[in-house]
């Protein structure tokens, strides 16, 4: 695969980086970590108009059409900038629509996930916190006119902001079945926020009798789980792409730093001890981004790598955090303060790397997929 960009991802890139810089500094995410509702409604209004929703849903569906590959320029510098939008949750939801789901379900919520009027986040984490697809936390009975859901799920990413979640429910014939379930004032939802490490909206869900019509759903039996496994493996390059900007951004502000910093009278970046960990630093976010674009390019062919994706987030998982580690070291006491905005990034990289499952969590994936 060719790792340069395209004419369309530098435009991507060009536009994203200019966008964020004036739209979502440190104040904006200190702001909706501090549950400032506003601030992340009207910063998701102003994304909206720019399309970004629509990048990825097909043309046929009123989208741009674009690949996973350009998604991932956008999701890394989303990461590097720790903006608090629900593109992910957006692009993941949509992709499992457009692969698995009923044309006339594809035809009703497509175009509205393009324009921005219908958000659907992922929900499909029980009180065990597992991805696992089997151990969903949810059941639904059958009715005439479809389904009545009860149980919970957990770590729902933007929950207040979303329309619709996606989740993965347990029915009373012994089946699973993948569904879009209404939660935006919906009655029988219940949503509880979670005081999260990352600093963005996450919300446990609890649905108590709630009603959704066999239109709405996605796929059953063998299907469902499919889609549900597909659609961890594509949040899970989602966020290794998003953690391979955040560490850019981090490796960046740790070189100025130690570039500025003067101690014993010359700067602390031209100490060997220092130049070592940022040499390491550089080294692993690069290998994170190396990995988190060849397995979105590989989601941009026909279905996606499963062994691609799963090395993608077992790196991000495993380097990310300490990496983030490594540049409070080099501050030195600075980088510890509540006034810093190096925690911001540390929080957001401890979250994100258990987000769509962990290292061990896909480590026993890529065991699976390699036949050990």
């Amino acid at each position: 695969m060719d790792f340069g960009l395209t004419q369309t991802q530098k435009l991507i890139r060009t536009s994203a980086r200019e966008f964020l810089a004036d739209r979502s500094g440190p104040a904006t995410v200190r702001a909706v970590a501090d549950g400032d509702t506003e601030v992340a409604a009207n910063l998701w209004m102003d994304v909206v108009e720019l399309g970004w929703p629509a990048l990825t849903v097909s043309e046929q569906h009123g989208g741009a059409g674009l690949s996973f590959s350009d998604l991932a320029v956008l999701l890394e510098e989303l990461g590097a900038t720790l903006a608090p939008v629900p593109i992910a949750e957006s692009a993941i939801t949509a992709r499992i629509l457009e692969r698995f789901g009923q044309d006339a379900l594809k035809a009703e919520l497509l175009p509205q996930i393009a324009d921005g009027d219908v958000l659907i986040t992922p929900a499909i984490v029980g009180r065990d916190a597992s991805w696992d697809a089997h151990n969903t936390g949810t059941v639904a009975n059958r009715t005439g006119s479809g389904l009545v859901i009860t149980g919970e799920a957990r770590f729902v990413s933007f929950a207040n902001q979303a329309t619709h979640a996606l989740t993965l429910v347990n029915t009373d014939d012994d089946q699973f079945a993948m569904v879009v379930v209404p939660i935006w004032k919906s009655p029988g939802v219940e949503q509880i926020p979670l005081n999260h490490a990352s600093g963005t909206p996450v919300y446990s869900l609890t649905f108590n009798e709630v009603e959704a019509p066999t239109s709405n759903i996605v796929a059953t039996g063998t299907e469902a789980v499919a889609a549900a496994a597909e659609l961890v493996a594509t949040g899970s390059v989602a966020r290794a792409t998003q953690l391979a900007g955040l560490a850019r951004a981090v490796v960046d502000s740790t070189v100025e730093y130690t570039a500025g910093r003067q101690q014993f009278g010359r700067p602390v970046g031209s100490f060997q001890a220092v130049q070592h960990h940022l040499a390491e630093m550089a080294i692993a976010a690069k290998q994170v981004n190396h990995l988190a674009h060849a397995a979105a390019w590989s989601f941009s062919q026909d279905g996606y790598s499963v062994d691609r994706a799963a090395r993608a987030k077992i790196a991000a998982s495993e380097k990310i955090a300490d990496l983030c580690w490594t540049a409070h070291q080099c501050h030195g006491a600075i980088g510890f303060t509540w006034e810093h905005n190096l925690h911001l990034y540390t929080r957001r990289a401890l979250a994100w790397k258990t987000d769509f499952g962990d290292a061990a969590f896909h480590k026993a994936i890529l065991a699976s997929a390699m036949g050990l």
